[in-house]
């Protein structure tokens, strides 16, 4: 069949009627190619439910429910108006099939998926208010704690959920208590399997990096709260799992967050992306600390001894001067992070302090004899609370940076892809 339009508006004289083979000519000569269907993905959610139900990996009740919610979700987006509800709710749909295009979508990390996918499809389909950007809304019925990614939608933000967690592992009341059971319940129910142990990974595209990616400070914290919650409740399996979760940090990116360098390693705030960021990286290091002091673990204590030993290593290429960078070539911290970071150096200061009391003492202290040195710590905290002090607001756009004495020169900034998150308690996943 010709297309419409594919004959010319006059046909060539022939000296009489145009035959059938003059014709057959003027439509071969004519007609365009039709443009090419885009190729259809190789790898589809339902493709992949579909395997993981044939390898024995997800049961018969999984394939059906997740497989409905998602075409619910679907046919719900398509009817939604155009706006900030169909918008969200196709970005998470989109993510959902990335993580199955790139074959991501196995069975331990499904449950995060759909969960993340039930959510959206409830509050964008119903009549919840749009949340603010950055924004933590409540979400009915789950223990975690979420936030609204502007064109991302509703995701898990793991690094606050955790940090509640540590928060509620410090209280005495019963409800707390229940409430802290249950966030840890939830969190150990939605772990994937990553680096060969348990992890809690992001599921939305972010400064580059694709879904499903991971994160050493995120992780860490979530260790670090299992084992807090683990002595609090007396319940070992909390601490089970948070000493099988070291497998993130003792693997290199991208599938871990390790950095190998010639001093240690660095713990990386994105798997997706070598950027070394100097908070993400201290927070890291203190819990670690504290995991490896709390448990006696062997593989714990490694990883913190190279992980100290090169954040120590790396401590001047942070130092612009009169302010701090945000990450090892980058640009200038904000006023909030550059506060985050004098507090986390600050508390290294003091932790390792007390180590050398204790080991003087004879005493044990975490990642083995002897303990690392306090100064280098001590001394860039209080160079940054000066900071402080003499440029509360930071450094003028613009400003040349200085270097101080005995510190390593300024290298030629970079382009950091979390650079315009903000503050920390509100927008770092």
């Amino acid at each position: 069949m010709i297309a419409a339009g594919a004959l010319p508006a006059v046909l060539p004289a022939t000296g009489g009627p145009l035959g059938t083979d003059a014709a057959a000519a003027a439509t071969k000569g004519s007609t365009q190619k039709k443009p090419k269907k885009p190729a259809k993905p190789k790898y589809t959610v339902e493709g992949e439910l579909r395997k993981l139900r044939a390898a024995r990996e997800i049961g018969a009740t999984d394939l059906r429910t997740w497989r409905t919610l998602y075409r619910d979700a679907k046919a719900k987006a398509a009817v939604l108006p155009k706006g900030t509800r169909r918008t969200e709710l196709l970005e998470v749909l989109k993510n959902t099939d990335e993580i199955a295009g790139r074959r991501k979508l196995t069975a331990s990390l499904a449950p995060s998926v759909f969960l993340t996918l039930q959510v959206n499809r409830d509050w964008w389909t119903g009549t919840a208010p749009t949340p603010a950007p950055n924004s933590r809304p409540v979400v009915a019925g789950s223990p975690l704690t979420w936030q609204y990614y502007r064109g991302e939608g509703l995701q898990i933000q793991w690094l606050a959920t955790f940090g509640t967690a540590n928060a509620l592992a410090t209280t005495n009341t019963p409800a707390k208590l229940e409430t802290l059971r249950a966030i840890q319940d939830e969190a150990v129910r939605l772990a994937s399997d990553r680096a060969g142990g348990p992890s809690w990974e992001y599921l939305f595209d972010f400064g580059g990096g694709a879904p499903p990616w991971g994160s050493a400070m995120a992780q860490v914290t979530g260790m670090q709260s299992l084992v807090r919650t683990a002595g609090k409740l007396g319940q070992d399996s909390y601490r089970t799992t948070a000493l099988s979760a070291i497998g993130l940090l003792r693997r290199t990116a991208p599938t871990g967050a390790r950095l190998k360098q010639p001093g240690g390693d660095h713990l990386l705030l994105y798997t997706f992306t070598k950027m070394r960021v100097l908070n993400g990286f201290a927070q890291a290091v203190s819990g670690l600390h504290e995991i490896a002091a709390a448990t006696g673990d062997t593989k714990v204590a490694a990883t913190y001894v190279r992980a100290e030993r090169q954040l120590r290593a790396e401590l001047p290429e942070y130092d612009l001067g009169t302010w701090a960078r945000y990450s090892a070539g980058g640009k200038p911290e904000t006023p909030s992070y550059h506060t985050l970071s004098r507090d986390l150096l600050r508390g290294l200061c003091r932790t390792l302090s007390a180590d050398a009391v204790a080991f003087a003492a004879g005493q044990p202290v975490a990642g083995g004899l002897p303990p690392a040195p306090a100064e280098p710590y001590c001394t860039m905290g209080e160079r940054f609370a000066q900071d402080l002090l003499l440029t509360p607001a930071g450094p003028k756009a613009g400003a040349r940076a200085t270097t101080r004495s005995g510190s390593a020169p300024a290298p030629a900034p970079v382009a950091d892809p979390a650079a315009t998150l903000g503050s920390p308690a509100l927008t770092r996943p």
